[in-house]
C-alpha cells in the first residue's frame, strides 16, 4: 500500500502537471481552463509569486494539472482519511459490541453504569472540538491527526485491561478527548483542499467510514467471540480492544507520511503543485484565502446566524442517528442468536453506504442539498414507523422488522455528509471561521449524542416505543 502511494506521489501526478507525461482519461473541460487562465491574468486576484510559479502554463497543461492534483487528494488524502475515520469510529462502537460480549456482567456494571461510561466519550468530545479545530486551522495536520490518532490507539487498547466501572469511565473520557480533533480536522482539510462541487461527494465519502466500520464492527466482534474467545485468559471482549487499538496503531503511523498539510505549505508538494492547487480555489472561491487570528475567526463564527442554522439542522439529525449507538441491542430484540445479532448489524450499514454516496453525488450534481436531505430522513421516518407497527413474533413480521432497519439506517445517516458539506460549502473563508463553524456543527451532533446515551435502556425493550419516537420526531 506505501508503496502504491509512493509511486502515486512521487511520480504519476508531477509528471502530468509538468507535461512530461498524458493522464488517462478525460481531462477537465476547456471551460474551467480558461476560467483558471482567467484568473491567473487578474492582479488583483492572484500573487504575483503565484503568477510567476505558473508561467507557462497553457490551457491544456492546466487541465491535466488539474486531474492529476484531485487523482493525488484522492489517493493521499481521502483514501487515507477514510481509512483513519474507519478506525475512530470501529474503536468507538467497541463498546457497544462489549455488552454484547458480556462486558457489562465482567465489571458488574448496571445499566445507568453503562449508559453514563458512553456519555463521558462525547462530554469530552464536545468540550475538545472547538479548541482542537483552531489550534489546526494554523498548525500541521499531518503531525496533528496522526499524532492524536497514536495516542487514542494506545488508549483503545488500554481498555481491554479495566476491572472496575471506574477504570472504564476514566479510559472512555481520554479517548473521548484524544478523539475529537479528528472528525472535524478531516472535514476542515478537505475543505482547505477541494472546490465547492467536490465537497459533497468527497464528504459522503470520508463519512461512509464510520458506516462500514460499523457494519463490519460486528463481523469482527462475531469472528473475534467465535475463535479468541477466552485466549490467554481474556474474555472476547478485551480482545475487540486489544484488535481494535492495534490496527489504529499501525495505521496512525502509515498517515504520518500520507497525509498532507494545507495547500501553500505541503511539503511533499512541488512549487506548480502547491500553486496550481491554490489557483483551483481561489477560482472557486472568488477570492485568495486569507488569516485572521484564532480570536477574530471564533467570534465571526459565532456570530453567524448560518452557523446556527446548521448547527440547529445538524443536532436534529444526530437525535434521528443516535439508534447507532445501540443498533446491536435493537437487533437482538429481533430473538436471534447472539453470535447471528452481530453479523446481522452489517448488512444495513453497507446500504446505508451506497445511499450516502449516491445522495451526495446527485447533490453535488444538482447543486440542492435541501431537497436531498429531505427525502433521505423521510426515508428514515418510515423505517421507524415500520418497526414501531410491526410488533409481532411472526418470523415474515420479524424480517420485516429487520428490513425497516435498513431505512433507519440508511435515511438518517445519508443526509449528515449533507449537512456538513453544506456548510463547508456556506463558510469557505476565512480558514479560521471555517475551522470554527464545522467544530460547532460536528458538537451539536455530539451534544445531542450525550442527550441521547440512555434513550434506548432495557426497561424499554423490546418495542423501544418511546425511543423510536423520539427519533421519529
Amino acid at each position: 500500500m506505501l508503496q502504491k502511494l509512493y509511486s502515486v506521489v512521487t511520480t504519476g501526478p508531477r509528471r502530468a502537471i509538468r507535461g512530461r507525461r498524458m493522464v488517462r482519461g478525460p481531462v477537465e473541460k476547456s471551460a474551467s481552463s480558461e476560467g483558471l487562465l482567467a484568473v491567473l491574468d487578474a492582479p488583483d486576484r492572484v500573487s504575483e509569486q503565484l503568477r510567476n510559479e505558473l508561467a507557462g502554463f497553457d490551457q491544456e497543461e492546466l487541465a491535466k494539472g488539474i486531474r492529476a492534483i484531485k487523482r493525488l487528494l484522492d489517493c493521499c488524502l481521502i483514501a487515507m482519511a477514510w481509512t483513519m475515520f474507519a478506525c475512530n469510529y470501529f474503536d468507538r462502537s467497541c463498546l457497544t459490541l462489549s455488552e454484547l460480549m458480556g462486558l457489562r456482567s465482567d465489571l458488574s456494571m448496571n445499566s445507568n453504569e453503562y449508559g453514563l461510561a458512553m456519555m463521558l466519550l462525547f462530554i469530552a468530545y464536545v468540550l475538545a472540538q472547538v479548541p482542537s479545530n483552531l489550534y489546526l486551522a494554523k498548525g500541521r495536520p499531518s503531525v496533528y491527526l496522526p499524532t492524536a490518532m497514536l495516542l487514542w490507539g494506545c488508549v483503545c487498547t488500554t481498555t481491554a485491561f479495566v476491572k472496575t466501572p471506574g477504570a472504564l469511565y476514566a479510559v472512555r473520557s481520554l479517548l473521548g478527548l484524544l478523539e475529537a480533533p479528528f472528525c472535524v480536522g478531516c472535514l476542515f482539510l478537505i475543505s482547505s483542499w477541494y472546490t465547492r462541487t467536490e465537497l459533497g461527494l468527497r464528504s459522503a465519502i470520508l463519512l461512509s467510514a464510520p458506516m462500514m466500520a460499523n457494519a463490519f464492527a460486528g463481523v469482527i466482534a462475531f469472528g473475534i467471540h467465535d475463535s479468541i474467545d477466552g485466549a490467554c485468559g481474556l474474555e472476547g471482549w478485551r480482545w475487540l480492544f486489544i484488535v481494535g487499538g492495534a490496527v489504529t496503531i499501525i495505521i496512525a503511523c502509515i498517515a504520518f507520511f500520507t497525509l498532507p498539510d494545507y495547500p501553500h505549505n505541503t511539503r511533499w508538494l512541488y512549487e506548480e503543485e502547491r500553486a496550481l492547487a491554490q489557483l483551483r480555489l481561489i477560482a472557486d472561491r472568488g477570492a485568495s484565502e486569507y488569516d485572521v487570528s484564532r480570536i477574530v475567526g471564533l467570534k465571526m463564527a459565532l456570530n453567524s446566524w448560518q452557523v446556527w442554522m446548521f448547527a440547529g439542522m445538524y443536532f436534529l439529525l444526530a437525535i434521528g442517528t443516535s439508534l447507532h449507538n445501540f443498533f446491536p441491542s435493537v437487533v437482538q430484540t429481533l430473538d436471534f442468536s447472539r453470535t447471528t445479532t452481530l453479523w446481522m448489524t452489517a448488512p444495513p450499514y453497507l446500504f446505508a453506504v451506497v445511499v450516502a454516496i449516491s445522495t451526495a453525488l446527485s447533490a453535488d450534481r444538482h447543486r440542492n442539498a435541501s431537497f436531498h436531505i429531505i427525502g433521505t430522513t423521510a426515508l428514515a421516518i418510515v423505517g421507524y414507523l415500520l418497526f414501531l407497527l410491526e410488533q409481532s413474533t411472526d418470523r415474515g413480521d420479524v424480517w420485516a422488522r429487520y428490513a425497516s432497519t435498513f431505512l433507519m439506517i440508511a435515511g438518517a445517516h445519508a443526509a449528515n455528509p449533507m449537512v456538513l458539506g453544506w456548510t463547508q460549502k456556506t463558510v469557505p473563508q476565512p480558514r479560521e471561521m471555517r475551522a470554527t463553524a464545522i467544530a460547532i456543527v460536528n458538537t451539536s451532533g455530539t451534544i445531542a449524542q450525550i442527550a441521547t446515551s440512555e434513550l434506548y435502556p432495557k426497561r424499554w425493550a423490546p418495542r423501544y416505543i418511546q425511543s423510536m419516537s423520539l427519533n421519529t420526531a
